[in-house]
């Protein structure tokens, strides 16, 4: 049998080894982590068992194995450069909580490296933390590893997480073992004794997390009740080794990437190093993209949005730098799915999302690009005339990291041009920003601080049962009452609490659908608590309100929803599903949803497509909408497996996350999504469907805004009031809007052309052009010109020979006079500086170019006078 040597087998070998120990074969989580708030991205393994290692978990998983994807950006800066940086890499893991331990996986581990995969036993090296003689012991005498190749080193690298006996944080935490591949087997090995980390010779393959002990915060480390195991493995990094592969980009899993990189650029790779650099760094750019946007990360200017825009930029930067003059990253979408997509289904599933996405975004950053230059260029001049020598470090920045534009031809610029470069400047700058990468991206405070659903788990209190969908009114026992998040045993009426029933008929908000209103009502029908807002945490669903009377933990109560809201949200809700279905139908079925927000009042639905659908459009979707609420179609509910659902070709939404089981919503033949929210029976209940906006939220994402029932009942009778008004104002029927508008859009044009008609011929103008004795000052004054006439009357003056340096036209009447400066380049005044100094002749303003220059003012009645002064004003400043 053959060893596995492509990712695709590593993958599954690893996978299958650990299912075969009894572990259970979970996906990866979605690279927005599922119960981290404190990370902007998944970047390890673990992230997504934070519950079970807290023993507050899945109780049916004991043992279980991933391929996770991860990114991490604060060494963005060495990707490509290096041959191991990556920002978006997979980690192999298996992980225990609470079952075994070191003795079990530390040979398990060898035994996948040196037998499965068929690593040189002879080339392996291991380090533990100093004071575990446990592990040192297992695998020394289990494995058998001769302990000249097992160090010993400290918790800065062999401590998880690092440092944490001496500096924390507080919380469980333990020492690590990692094992290593060595690249340069002929050389004579390290000496332990004063060892701080291995040789660069040495690369790291996997690392083993042994969580044992429950830091305080006096520094002792008593032993955790529950003992975990978290082991990573870098799957490109085994790819190389076993590839034998210089660096992780060229392997297999690289290799249609280069390739097609290669083609569009007619570039070798292996020929240049920048040009190998620039290639690795898209290869590697590109997946980080395409997999956050199929997870709902799309390009944005904040948080999480923010990482993935300059991710996406910093790959066209290197593009452009390769010669690529169009568009590519779209393009190399087929490539990362030949080798990644039959692992993750979502880049063939997303792949519309992705791709326009990636071409709005390229697009729009290739014109930021353009102007980058622009701004490097301004910046320049403006240094050359205040008579600076260097060049500021914080303009070096904004131009990299807001603009995306290369610091080495910022660097060659500002030396071309004898200025200095302030590189100490520019590295501080960039080290405060990677801290800041590091705070947003990195767990913060206490790593394993107790959530709000552990505290409940802790508490013996059980998760809360949705019994919503068909019911608004419904039994329940109250489980819990938090103030301020912590338990207490009674509700003092007035406080702001959060309450957990056994079963709720409130829906908690998610998948875009607002959470519940309404009240909770004791035995004798008194309502002891108003519920705000709903929302779930974990398995536990939380109202959250105000106690109306004291009540106490276990009372039974009665909980109403606010029916009249529900409703109106159900109508919002279920008309969202429509519309969805209706510009895939009108745009293409490329429509993506990017996001949506129902609540009582409107629906905001946010979707993928490169261009603004025309009015016609609209109004089509719009009526497609409402041709399906008039047929008052059947909504239908059904609970079935995820792939068979995806099977029958329902709408999986962009973004979400879904179990195995999943629940189906359906509308005839014209709507199936999946769906967690409350709809309306029929859809003849949403009574009416308006769209009010639609507009360009992002590059490739746009946002559609519309009401339904009420809310659009009340949108028409404004319509209609307005349009009475209108009518009213015209003095025509509503009917004959149309017809008048346009007539008075007539006139204003007829109005527009005679007072063009009113301008002179140009020679005429020359020649009545009033010069002031002893200046190049000519002007003159054309009653009833309006302002754009001026401006075009100076363009012809332009072309006229021995037309006078300084020419002022003026236009309009006694009220209203605008007027155009005109200034020749060698009249050594500024046309902006006399417009606004004729401006206050005329009680206006004004301003422009040095050449050319307008304004407008209000006091026509003594032009002469105005000039004059003018003049005189003029001649006293120069």
């Amino acid at each position: 049998m053959s060893l596995p040597r492509t990712v695709a087998e590593i993958r599954e070998a690893y996978l299958s080894f650990f299912e075969e120990r009894g572990h259970t074969r979970l996906a990866s989580d979605s690279l927005i982590p599922s119960n981290d708030p404190t990370l902007l991205f998944t970047g390890a393994g673990m992230n997504q068992f934070k519950n079970e290692f807290l023993g507050q978990g899945r109780t049916d998983i004991t043992r279980a194995t991933t391929a996770q994807k991860c990114l991490r950006v604060p060494d963005l800066d060495n990707v490509g450069v290096t041959p191991r940086h990556h920002t978006f890499f997979e980690m192999l893991g298996n992980f225990s909580f609470g079952d075994y331990f070191k003795d079990e996986t530390i040979p398990w581990e060898w035994e996948f490296f040196t037998s499965v995969l068929g690593f040189d036993a002879e080339r392996m090296v291991v380090t533990v933390f100093n004071d575990d003689d446990q592990a040192w012991k297992i695998w020394h005498d289990v494995v058998g590893l001769p302990s000249a190749r097992i160090y010993r080193l400290d918790e800065a690298e062999n401590f998880w997480p690092s440092s944490a006996p001496s500096q924390g944080p507080n919380g469980p935490c333990g020492p690590c073992s990692e094992i290593y591949f060595d690249q340069n087997p002929g050389e004579k090995m390290p000496a332990n004794a004063g060892l701080s980390e291995l040789p660069g010779r040495f690369l790291e393959v996997g690392n083993f997390v042994f969580t044992q002990f429950d830091r305080q915060s006096d520094g002792s480390l008593p032993a955790l009740p529950q003992k975990n195991i978290d082991v990573g493995l870098g799957l490109e990094r085994i790819a190389a080794v076993l590839q034998n592969a210089p660096n992780n980009f060229e392997t297999d899993l690289f290799a249609p990437t280069l390739d097609a990189l290669q083609s569009l650029s007619g570039k070798s790779y292996g020929q240049n190093n920048e040009a190998d650099i620039q290639m690795r760094r898209i290869a590697d750019h590109c997946r980080a993209v395409y997999f956050c946007i199929s997870d709902g990360a799309a390009p944005a200017r904040e948080g999480r949005g923010y990482v993935v825009r300059k991710i996406l930029r910093r790959a066209v930067r290197d593009g452009i730098a390769l010669g690529l003059n169009n568009t590519f990253l779209a393009d190399l979408l087929p490539a990362v799915q030949a080798t990644m997509g039959q692992a993750y289904p979502q880049l063939h599933e997303h792949q519309n999302t992705i791709e326009s996405m990636c071409q709005a975004e390229e697009e729009r950053f290739r014109d930021v690009y353009k102007r980058g230059i622009t701004r490097l260029d301004e910046a320049v001049g403006n240094c050359q005339k205040a008579g600076e020598t260097t060049f500021p470090a914080s303009v070096a920045f904004e131009l990299h990291d807001t603009w995306g534009f290369p610091v080495d031809i910022t660097e060659v610029v500002v030396k071309d041009h004898k200025l200095q470069f302030d590189q100490a400047g520019f590295n501080q700058a960039m080290e405060e920003q990677r801290d800041r990468a590091r705070s947003g991206s990195e767990m913060k405070g206490d790593v394993f601080a107790e959530s709000l659903p552990g505290k409940l788990s802790t508490a013996g209190i059980s998760q809360s049962e949705f019994k919503g969908y068909a019911n608004s009114e419904s039994p329940a026992q109250l489980l819990a009452i938090l103030r301020d998040k912590n338990l207490v045993d009674q509700a003092v009426c007035g406080e702001q609490l959060e309450v957990v029933l056994d079963t709720t008929c409130f829906y908690a908000t998610g998948g875009g659908q607002i959470g519940d209103s309404g009240e909770f009502f004791n035995a004798d029908g008194n309502s002891i608590f108003s519920v705000k807002e709903t929302h779930k945490e974990g398995d536990f669903i939380f109202h959250c309100g105000v106690a109306n009377i004291d009540f106490k933990v276990n009372e039974l109560i009665s909980a109403k929803v606010n029916f009249t809201q529900r409703l109106a949200t159900e109508r919002h809700h279920t008309g969202t599903h429509l519309l969805h279905a209706a510009l895939k139908k009108i745009l293409g079925e490329h429509v993506t949803q990017a996001g949506s927000s129902v609540d009582a009042t409107r629906l905001r639905f946010d979707y993928t497509n490169p261009n603004a659908p025309n009015g016609e459009q609209l109004a089509e979707i719009e009526k497609l909408v409402n041709a399906q609420v008039i047929a008052a179609n059947l909504v239908s509910t059904k609970n079935c497996a995820l792939d068979e659902a995806k099977a029958e070709g329902v709408t999986a939404l962009f973004g979400e996350k879904y179990g195995d089981t999943v629940r189906v919503v359906s509308v005839a033949d014209f709507s199936a999504e999946l769906c967690g929210g409350t709809h309306v029976k029929n859809t003849g209940q949403i009574g009416l469907f308006r769209i009010i906006s639609d507009r360009a939220l992002s590059a490739g994402v746009r946002r559609l805004e519309a009401v339904a029932g009420e809310a659009a009942m009340k949108l028409a009778s404004k319509d209609r009031s307005l349009i009475s008004e209108l009518a009213a104002q015209l003095k025509t029927p509503a009917a004959g809007l149309t017809d008048k508008i346009d007539n008075l859009r007539q006139q204003l044009k007829e109005a527009k052309q005679a007072s063009r008609s009113d301008a002179p011929d140009i020679k005429e103008l020359v020649e009545s052009l009033n010069v002031l004795p002893g200046s190049d000052l000519a002007w003159s004054y054309l009653p009833g010109v309006d302002a754009r006439t001026l401006a075009m009357l100076t363009d012809k003056l332009k072309q006229q020979p021995e037309v006078p340096k300084v020419c002022l036209l003026i236009g309009g009447d006694a009220k209203s006079v605008p007027y155009v400066i005109l200034c020749a380049d060698n009249s050594g005044l500024k046309a902006g500086d006399l417009a606004k100094l004729f401006g206050r002749q005329v009680g206006g303003g004004g301003g422009g170019r040095a050449d050319f220059a307008q304004g407008k003012g209000k006091k026509g009645s003594d032009l002469e006078s105005a000039v004059a002064n003018f003049h005189q004003e003029l001649s006293s400043n120069t």
